[in-house]
């Protein structure tokens, strides 16, 4: 929940006065700084979804540290691949939460139809983020599950992925391309190129494996069939027509033009 905080007042003036064109209070809410967004989405990706069910190791839930005799991720480590994607996708950040939505969300208050957008821009986001991760799980179910002798779950790996990521989810919003199975096409793509085994990569030397998995895991990409995409983001969340304070259209909603030119909604299956 957001929550409000005083901002200081210059040297001199009136404790009881704010200073000049300026609120005496600001809304401090995780998506509002570029720094804490990165948490949020963490967040995110945890409690609103089970991918990471026993892959990650959060403190308040002991359970799950382990999976198969290796043991999970920290939650930094993971908070850090997500900040390594945001800020690898800074075009795909603005497009869901353009600066000046968030300027206008902290001076009308956690109660706004500004603020709702802010968190619905979030939401998106970390939506995207979670397509990008199921996509991997999907199509390197093996390293997936495997994390002894496999790549994947390991700091050399989740660094080439998280590049990979940021990457992916950027290209994506650019082609509109914003559903589960068109990043399930393009990771598909690169799976079939792309082994993970520990074995296959041996020859390599560990301060070089970062770049050697990035490198085969971008040509992968870059040789991978795109299909054009039918759900469109508009040029940014906060362009977005949202009436009374209803929800955006969802990256699983497809939109149809019938014969009459209109438009009819249907959820995805």
């Amino acid at each position: 929940m957001p929550r409000l905080i005083e901002i200081p007042l210059p040297d001199g003036e009136p404790t009881d006065a704010p200073p000049p064109h300026e609120p005496a209070f600001r809304i401090e809410h995780p998506l509002y700084e570029s720094e804490t967004r990165a948490e949020w989405i963490a967040e995110r990706l945890l409690t609103d979804d089970d991918l990471f069910a026993g892959k990650v190791h959060v403190p308040a839930k002991k359970s799950g540290k382990s999976i198969g005799g290796a043991k999970a991720i920290t939650y930094a480590t993971f908070r850090g691949v997500v900040d390594h994607m945001l800020r690898g996708a800074r075009r795909a950040e603005s497009v869901c939460l353009p600066d000046q939505l968030i300027a206008e969300a902290v001076l009308e208050g956690p109660n706004s139809l500004t603020h709702h957008k802010v968190e619905q821009g979030g939401h998106l986001l970390a939506r995207l983020f979670l397509h990008y991760w199921r996509a991997v799980a999907n199509a390197f179910d093996e390293a997936w599950d495997d994390h002894h002798d496999h790549l994947l779950w390991h700091p050399h790996g989740l660094a080439a992925f998280g590049s990979l990521g940021s990457r992916i989810v950027q290209d994506q919003v650019d082609t509109y391309n914003i559903r589960q199975h068109y990043f399930d096409e393009v990771l598909e793509g690169v799976a079939a190129k792309v082994s993970l085994k520990k074995s296959d990569h041996a020859h390599v030397a560990a301060h070089d494996m970062t770049d050697h998995l990035l490198g085969l895991l971008a040509s992968a990409r870059a040789s991978s069939r795109r299909t054009t995409g039918l759900t469109a983001i508009p040029g940014t969340v906060g362009s977005i027509d949202w009436g009374s304070g209803a929800a955006p259209l969802s990256p699983d909603v497809d939109l149809d033009l019938d014969l009459d030119g209109g438009i009819t909604i249907a959820s995805a299956s």
